[in-house]
Order: structure tokens, then sequence, then C-alpha cells
């Protein structure tokens, strides 16, 4: 009986520089809620007697405020939208279960901007775009030298990156775009915000002022927003406090050569523990003195685990990005939380505290949330033009993947077929490599859960080794693949899709995007495993030879993984059919060796083995 081996080859490379921003994919729009910490919500402790002017919005547009008239204005060409609520957005991407926003007086009521309540029973093509603005009354701070805006807020935006939710400062003289503040900068398009604690130290325009107003404007003018919503509620002026900080946003990052630092939900453990996890946070100082030494502070109770970082000195209404200085490598598998504050070294301020999460496993890589979701956003692979869509994984050890783990929505048709597609990506060009691939799945038949699907046969991936696991569908007129998505990105690049038919508009063919949201599209090291989409006797009988990359300069590596013990020849030859490497190998399970022929012509080679008399199979290399 004949051994069949597998090459697996390509001849095309795909450039996407890994150090510069890909152009953002246009976002779907999801009816799924998807919670992202986003700032501290809890704001520094202000004593009641601190607390200059304040507005909860119990009445509404009436305003319960102690200006001579508390009355509160809309404007904007859709400025009505504005309205006092108590139970979500109402709109068509609500969901069964709408957000509230978790504010001190959310019980009676906040100000809610509602671009998608206001398109609700449209398709999604025909919603319009908004744009308003909430106005305060006058305010008088003619007695204060120091005053700080607080306030929370709750919101979504869909569907463009460039998205800004800004708050105005009309210090009398009218309203003016120097006196705005951007306090979305932190958000990420169509992923919910939570609810966040924002302070704005405001003294150089509003202090000692006695006609000042706040205007909370969606888009800043321009028409943007047409799904989703702004909450507003317990707007606050108070006098700045000489110490006061916080922790803005909170990271756990390991080491990437692709990306310098990036992040995983789901670690295995023989990848953790060949690297670690390092802390950090944006720390902001709203008080109206500097700050001189202040760390970010990182504990793993569970493991008596702390760290901090080295002590910066931050200016008034100023941040700073800081990282503890020890890692931490998980010892075993499990969930672990690590929260994250900021102090001086002078014990004059410290901020509240953020969590971060994450597990560690025994076979289960993955970007996506997907273990902590009970709602999945989609995106659907193939409706108008052929893409593949996947997460980027960095090798830490070298190890074999057996399998993708892929979360299908249940609006897959019944009769939908794809495959996996594994590729290699240069961590110093951005380059992408077809590695290998699983053959046609009818993906319609597992939905709705996490399926495994088998790579037969596995593959090694070395150390070093960075790879982009994809769904890949051609494009059907009548069966569309969706395929689930949880949690998003903080780095742009760690998810990918390629339009290869370029059907996004101002996208050339086969480019490579970046996208906010993780698609539920995991590696799975178990050896155990068996993919739907083969059976046990295909499982067992595994045999695999690959290179990679290809095309290449000449420096390629071999791959070969089997179960069986044997010995062979591997012979690579050009295009006269002369020999230009030979070796004769031994292989019990696996062989990897890097070949180089960078003094060699440019051009196509052959390569192929030969196993005792058994006939030879042959594939090509080329060398540009």
């Amino acid at each position: 009986m004949k051994a069949v081996f597998y090459l697996i080859l390509c001849t095309l490379s795909i450039s996407s520089l890994a150090q510069q921003q890909l152009p953002s994919i246009l976002e779907n729009h999801k009816k799924a809620p998807l919670m992202l910490q986003q700032a501290s919500v809890a704001s520094v402790l202000v004593d009641s007697s601190d607390i200059i002017w304040h507005e909860d919005f119990r009445e509404g547009l009436a305003g319960n405020n102690s200006s001579i008239d508390p009355a509160w204005t809309t404007g904007g060409t859709d400025g009505d939208i504005w309205a006092l609520d108590f139970d979500g957005s109402d709109g068509d991407y609500a969901g069964d279960d709408p957000y509230t926003i978790e504010s001190e007086s959310a019980a009676n009521g906040w100000m809610i901007f509602d671009a998608d309540g206001d398109n609700a029973g449209l398709a999604p093509s025909a919603y319009t775009n908004k744009k308003g603005y909430l106005t305060s009354p006058y305010i008088d701070l003619s007695n204060d030298s120091n005053v700080t805006l607080s306030f929370q807020h709750a919101y979504r935006w869909c569907c463009s990156s460039s998205h800004e939710l800004y708050v105005f400062i009309n210090d009398g003289s009218g309203w003016s775009n120097d006196n705005s503040f951007l306090v979305n900068d932190f958000g990420t398009t169509n992923i919910l915000s939570g609810t966040v604690t924002v302070d704005i130290i405001i003294s150089e325009i509003a202090a000692l002022k006695d006609s000042v107003q706040i205007r909370f404007d969606w888009s800043n003018d321009s028409e943007t927003a047409s799904h989703y919503f702004w909450m507003v509620d317990d707007v606050r002026i108070v006098r700045t406090q000489a110490y006061a900080s916080n922790i803005l946003k909170a990271y756990n990052r390991v080491p990437s050569d692709y990306f310098g630092g990036t992040n995983y939900r789901v670690m295995p453990l023989e990848q953790m523990q060949q690297t670690a996890y390092f802390f950090g946070g944006i720390v902001e100082n709203i008080g109206y003195n500097p700050i001189d030494s202040i760390r970010v502070k990182a504990q793993i109770e569970s493991e008596a685990f702390t760290s901090e970082s080295y002590g910066y000195s931050i200016p008034s209404a100023d941040r700073d990005t800081m990282f503890v200085n020890d890692g931490f490598t998980a010892p075993d598998t499990g969930v672990y939380t690590a929260s994250l504050f900021a102090k001086d070294d002078n014990d004059l301020t410290i901020t509240d505290t953020l969590s971060r999460q994450f597990e560690i496993s025994e076979f289960t890589y993955a970007r996506d949330n997907g273990n902590n979701q009970s709602s999945f956003g989609r995106f659907a692979i193939n409706d108008e033009g052929t893409r593949q869509y996947g997460n980027i994984f960095d090798i830490y050890k070298t190890t074999t993947v057996y399998a993708a783990t892929v979360r299908l929505d249940e609006q897959t048709t019944p009769v939908a077929f794809g495959k996996i597609v594994l590729n290699t990506v240069d961590p110093n060009t951005g380059d992408i490599f077809f590695f290998t691939e699983t053959e046609l799945i009818d993906f319609g038949n597992y939905t709705g859960d996490f399926y495994d699907f088998s790579f037969t046969p596995p593959v090694i991936l070395d150390e070093g080794l960075v790879v982009l696991p994809t769904l890949y569908a051609e494009v059907s007129a009548t069966d569309t693949i969706y395929i689930s998505t949880a949690g998003d990105n903080q780095i742009n690049g760690e998810s990918l899709v390629q339009d290869i038919d370029g059907v996004q508009e101002g996208v050339d063919p086969a480019s490579w995007l970046y996208t906010t949201f993780a698609p539920c599209i995991r590696l799975n090291f178990d050896p155990t495993v068996v993919g739907v989409n083969v059976s046990t006797e295909e499982h067992i009988k595994t045999h695999s030879l690959a290179v990679f990359p290809n095309p290449n300069n000449g420096e390629f590596k071999v791959q070969l993984l089997t179960n069986e013990a044997f010995e062979g020849l591997l012979t690579i030859n050009d295009m006269t059919a002369r020999t230009v490497y030979t070796e004769a190998i031994s292989v019990n399970q696996s062989f990897n060796k890097t070949i180089d022929l960078s003094n060699f012509e440019k051009g196509v080679y052959f390569i192929s083995l030969t196993k005792g008399d058994q006939n030879e199979m042959f594939e090509k290399i080329i060398i540009q």
C-alpha cells in the first residue's frame, strides 16, 4: 500500500505591515451586548461640601440643580432625541435585556440619546445618522478658583471607528472647539462601555466665571450616530482636590515579537510557562497639584503575587501609562484575577481598583471571550465576497496543533461549505503566508456551540512562529457562514480579515484588514481530540510534510509529522531535475529542519519524500 504524504506549499504572499495601523473593516451591527471595562466606575470620593453644582436629572430636562433657571435644553438636527430614561435603549439593537446605566442616582432616571431607538423599525440599511446635543443651564462659578467637571456615562456606537463623543464648556463667551473634551477616547466601535466616571479639570476655562454651561454633544456636528446610545447622569461641578487620581484602564500583556505586547483570554499552560503576564494601567492626575512618584501596583492574591511599576511624576490634568516591573507566570491551569491600582509614595492619593481576568488552560489558546459570554456577536464570512477571518497567535514553545476550535452562529445556513486555513505571519514584515488547511466542511451542521475541526495530519508549530488560523469561505449567493464573535481587541491587528475579492469600498483585493471583534476561532493542542470533520481512522493515520514560508528567499523550514517510525530520503531538485539537496532522514514521530538554498538561483524547485520503494510526491518551492 502506498504511504500518503501531504506537501503544503503556497505561491502567494500577502503583505500587511505589523507595526502600522491597518485599515479598519466596516464593523457589522450586532444585537449582542458586549461588556468592556473601560475605566473606573467609582470616582474619587468627594465630600458633599466640595460639590458646587449637581444635576441628577430626576426632573428630566426641567432640571434638578441650583441654577436660577435649572432647565436643560437640546439642540442640533436631532436634539429632541435626548430624553429622560429609566430602562435603557429601546431600539432594534437594544437586545433582550437593554443595558441600563449604573450611576449613583440611576433609580430616578438619566438622560439618553437613543439613536437606535429613533431608527427603530427600519432595516439597518435604512438607518439614518443622528446628531444632537444636551446643554446645561448657566452655572455660577464666580467664587471658585479650582473646579472639576465630573459625570457618569455609558455608551455604545456604530459604525465609524472615528466617532467622537464630546463635552464642550462655554465660559460665557460662546462655544469653542478649544474648550472641548473627547470622552470616548478609550471606547471601541460597537462595544458597550459599561458605566464610566469622567473627571475633567476645567479651572482654566470656567473658574471664577459666572455664566458657565456644559454641553454633551453626540458627534460634534458630524452625522455619525445611527445605532445604540449615549447615557449621561450625575453631572457635578466640584472643587478640585489638591491631590487626586484615577486609573482609567487596566492591561494584562504578554510579550510578543509581532505586537510588542498582546493579550490572550485563554493560554495553554505550556505556552504560558515560557513567558509571563505584565500588568499595567493608564493613570490620570485629576488634582491641581502635580503628583510625585506615583506607581501602578498589581496583585494576584491567590498566588501571593505583587509587583509595582517605577515611580512617575504626573502634572495636573495629565495622564501616563505604566507597567509593573515583574511578570507573572501561572504555575497551573485555572482562572486568575489581577487587581490593579495606583498610589503615590507620599500617601497623598490612591486610585480605586480595576481587575484583569485571564484563564490558563491545558490545551486551549483563545483571544475570544466566549468562555464568559452568554450572548455572541456574529460576522458574515461570505455574504458579499470571499473572505477569511481569524486571530493571530504567538507560539512561545514548540508544540503540535491538532485542531481549530470554532463557534458558528445559528444563522449559518444549513448547507454552507468552508474550511479552516492555517497561515503563518512574518513578525518582522507582517507578510502572511498560507501554511495548510482542512478539507471543505459543511459548517451548517455545527452551529451554536464550540466544535473542533481537525488538521489531518496535525501540524508542528515551532517556537517563535506567529500563526493566523482563519475560517475561509468563498462567496455564495445562497449559503452564508456566520462566525461568532466575543470580546474586543485592544491592539489593531490581533484579529484580521482578508477581503479576498476587494468587496469593501476603497479596499484592494486580497487586502488584510484589522477588525475590532475577536472571532471565536481557537487553537487546540490536545493530542486526543478528534474533530467533527474526520473519522477516527483518518485521525489515527496521519502523515504530514510541510514547507514554509513559501514563497521564500531560499531559507525555509521542512516539517514532517507521522505516527509511524520510518527511514526515508528527502530530495530537492531544480527545474532541470538536477538534485540540489538530499538527506537521508530517520523519523520517529517528527522531523523538523531549516534548509538554506539562498546561494542557489531564484526560481521553482521541487521537494520530494521517498519512503522505501514507495512512490514519490512532488510539489513546488518558489525562491524569490
